[in-house]
């Protein structure tokens, strides 16, 4: 054989050896993909299961699909029942839904997933074994976004998930106040990476499709063309300009309609989407425009009534206005509120004043003001925790948020279509004679003839107490309050601090500082507590100091004797002058702020130390322990436990009101829509149905806040009424720990102080009915008025309760009938 002949031979014997050898890994990654998941089949979601059945639904859906005809299409319910608690998910159980198989011999877990939804959403992929173990992988999409969810196989393992072992894979999102919609299709186990933008591509004829863009146009038209129907053909200037507003927006819709066709790219599509929904919001705000125009159809300016449990927003939205004269049914010794709102056509208003008389029955014992509400601007980098969607309002608005009014200013000047809401408070004193009171609001404003709106106040036959039967105890920074009044001396700041307990005395919260040992250097003198005495609204408890446990080492018992004299000695001499002066009965130690079970030995030990030495003084603490002490032995040494507003346990508030002792509750930055809180962007009127109804309903003692005055670096709230003053008070949040604002001549108050105080003073009306209950004669039938006094119609837990202010007015109204009855 010749050498060539050789070597041929020897090139095919290496040749077929290397193709041997690359063999398998030619099949490896040629290997077909594993479907867990494809939901073509009618039977394809068999055995998936939800932790909130009654909330959450998955079905079948051929609205979008990235492989074949069907996906599926996860529906989440609303947060707004205690059930909305549960995080909502879908779980795709192993050997039911998706098969049973080794994801050892795969290299990527895929999921095509996109948000249906009309807010952004975080979208969760989880995979789970029997263990528990799992990893989790999330992400943000916009609504109509569409997500490649691409996970190593590996990196599943790495988490301590057993893959031998695995029982599901989750897919979930987070609750809204909005029902949320998220699609899923394409579930497989493959060796390929992901091509996103191909997948993409694919994906954007259905998710345009889904936003329904052309319905949208349609719907948004028809409803301008009712608002259209219903403004008057003349040449006044007020029907001129509704009538320019019409074609504005309908300019605007036919430019969208025009754009719709051959649209293919989904950002663009998105932005059509969201311009469309923001001119169905114009379009209610022309109505309330109309409504105003047609109650009034000679008026240069439309005058309007808003709930005192509502904001009325001076740009983009509507207004959740009435437009004839309103009752406002009151008691006795209260404070009530509505609003009287200017909405122009289409103008500005310079100068623009509500002054309030009551006409034809001069009092001293009934007194009405009006002051103009500023509104401040929540755009971003300020963050929303979505509220309650409404009619009037979506779960989000970045735009002007009213919230301080304005007492120490009469006139605003306003920009062209700027609504204007005026505060309207009514106080009637323990004295006040039953009987209806005509109230005249007149408005002005530059170039406009003086315009008159009717209020009757109907005063009831019964009286609250002036002093709130909620105990409250909050906190405030003095160095923070005097800030934005560049006062830093210590003489010139107490003034300042007096002042803002005289304030806060008159919304029924008493002047304190729970945090005494951080933002004083003192316990309070007993001149500073007669003060609150006298001018204050009444002392009724105050915090000598703030003891915390994280300041001893657990560590170390040997050292904790020594530290809890240091803090005994410290407050000794003040606890003496307490004592000659009368007020040792109204002292309480605030101990433990949101401490755990780790520091529950040395709490033991400091407290039991303390009442050995002090046992006359009471014991505050937000201690975090659902069972008040009752399993760690705590409870015998706290006087006052609070907890949070979404905690409520009736054995453990009954079990300590049986002992002698109390159970509060309070709020935080991290209770959430649906648990009312403090947020600027949130209905005010959750505050007020919180401490009225809701905590009389609880059987709660007491409401502890941690701060009223954050004003770290912000000025006096001057000009406006579109307000420079920046809203962020807690991190990126508006509102937490600020109930008031500094205005140019002192303290003055937010919407939602307002509703807190009207809360306090609902929840006394509630101690006015209980006690004619009580004192009804025998065979006094008492049905209604124990119904009432139950609160059931607005409140049925802290979840779930009456969000429309007509609801709770007329429950209100109802409880004040039923009192005057039986009294």
């Amino acid at each position: 054989m010749s050498r060539l002949g050789l070597g041929r031979i020897v090139l095919l014997l290496v040749t077929a050896l290397v193709a041997a050898v690359l063999a398998p890994a030619a099949v490896a990654v040629a290997s077909e993909d594993v479907v867990l998941a494809d939901f073509e089949a009618a039977d394809a979601l068999k055995g998936a299961t939800f932790p909130a059945p009654d909330l959450d639904k998955a079905t079948r859906t051929r609205d979008f699909a990235i492989e074949g005809q069907a996906g599926m299409l996860m529906s989440a319910g609303s947060f707004l029942t205690k059930a909305g608690s549960v995080f909502p998910r879908v779980w795709l159980n192993v050997g039911s839904t998706i098969p049973d198989v080794d994801w050892r011999q795969r290299t990527y877990l895929h999921v095509s997933a996109a948000n249906g939804s009309v807010e952004r959403a975080r979208i969760y992929v989880v995979v789970w074994d029997e263990n528990e173990k799992y990893l989790l992988r999330s992400a943000f999409a916009d609504p109509y976004g569409y997500l490649v969810f691409q996970i190593k196989v590996s990196d599943i393992a790495a988490a301590g998930v057993d893959l031998s072992k695995l029982t599901k894979i989750q897919i979930s999102t987070e609750r809204s106040p909005n029902p949320k919609q998220v699609y899923v299709d394409d579930i497989r186990l493959t060796d390929q990476p992901a091509d996103v933008p191909a997948e993409q591509a694919k994906a954007t004829p259905k998710l345009i499709a889904a936003m329904a863009l052309p319905k949208a146009i349609a719907d948004a038209t028809n409803e301008l063309d009712k608002v259209r129907a219903r403004i008057k053909p003349t040449p006044a200037d007020p029907d001129v300009a509704l009538r320019e507003q019409t074609s504005e927006i309908e300019k605007r819709l036919d430019g969208y309609a025009a754009e719709l066709g051959g649209l293919d790219d989904l950002t663009e599509a998105r932005a059509i989407w969201q311009a469309i929904g923001n001119e169905r919001w114009r379009i209610k705000r022309l109505a309330s425009l109309v409504d105003a125009r047609v109650a009034r159809p000679v008026s240069p300016v439309g005058l309007g009534f808003a709930d005192s449990m509502t904001r009325v927003y001076p740009r983009d939205l509507p207004c959740d206005c009435s437009f004839a004269p309103p009752v406002l049914d009151v008691v006795r010794g209260e404070y009530e509120s509505t609003q009287l709102v200017a909405l122009p056509y289409g103008t500005a208003l310079t100068n623009a004043s509500v002054q309030a008389t009551i006409a034809g029955r001069p009092t001293d014992k009934v007194t009405v003001e009006a002051h103009p509400v500023y509104a401040i601007n929540m755009v971003p980098p300020v963050e929303q925790k979505p509220a309650n969607p409404t009619a009037y309002r979506p779960s989000i608005y970045e735009g002007w948020t009213p919230d301080p009014i304005q007492t120490a200013r009469d006139n605003v000047t306003t920009a062209n279509g700027d609504l204007q809401a005026f505060w309207v408070t009514v106080r009637t004193e323990q004295g006040t004679r039953p009987g209806l009171y005509p109230v005249e609001l007149t408005f002005r404003a530059d170039g406009i003839a003086p315009q008159r709106a009717a209020l009757r106040v109907r005063v009831y036959d019964v009286a609250i107490e002036p002093e709130p039967k909620l105990r409250t105890a909050v906190g405030h920074d003095p160095l923070a309050y005097a800030g934005p009044y560049g006062v830093t001396d210590p003489t010139e700041a107490a003034k300042l601090i007096a002042q803002e307990y005289r304030f806060l005395g008159e919304y029924g919260i008493q002047g304190d500082n729970i945090y005494r040992s951080i933002y004083e250097q003192t316990p309070p003198s007993v001149e500073s507590l007669r003060k609150i005495d006298e001018e204050g609204g009444g002392l009724r408890q105050f915090n000598i100091w703030y003891f915390d446990p994280r300041l001893l080492d657990p560590a170390k018992p040997d050292t904790w004797a020594a530290k809890a004299d240091e803090l005994f000695d410290r407050i000794q001499p003040y606890v003496d002058q307490y004592r000659a002066a009368g007020f040792i009965d109204k002292a309480y130690l605030y101990c433990c702020d949101e401490t755990g079970a780790a520091h529950t030995e040395v709490i033991r030990f400091v407290l039991t130390r303390f009442k050995e030495r002090f046992p006359d003084i009471e014991v505050l603490t937000t201690a975090i322990d659902n069972s008040m002490g009752a399993g760690n032995g705590l409870g015998e040494l706290i006087d006052w436990w609070v907890r949070d507003v979404p905690w409520y346990d009736p054995k453990v508030i009954a079990d300590r009101h049986a002992a002698g002792r109390e159970a509060w509750w309070y709020l935080h930055v991290g209770n959430a829509n649906p648990i009312p809180n403090v947020f600027v962007n949130y209905d005010p009127g959750q505050l007020r149905t919180m401490l009225g109804p809701m905590s009389f309903q609880s059987g709660v003692d007491g409401f502890l806040y941690y701060r009223v005055d954050r004003w770290y670096g912000k000025p006096v709230v001057d000009a406006g009424p579109l307000s420079t003053w920046e809203p962020r008070t807690f991190g990126n949040y508006s509102g937490d720990g600020s109930l008031l604002y500094p205005g140019p001549d002192g303290p003055i108050p937010s919407i939602r102080l307002e509703n807190l105080r009207d809360g306090l003073e609902d929840y006394n009306l509630l101690a006015a009915l209980r006690t004619a209950v009580e004192n009804a004669p025998p065979g006094t039938d008492l049905t209604r008025a124990k119904h009432l006094l139950a609160a059931t119609d607005v409140v049925k837990d802290s979840y779930e309760y009456a969000r429309d202010p007509a609801k709770y007015r007329a429950w209100r109204n109802d409880l004040i009938a039923a009192t005057a009855a039986l009294t």
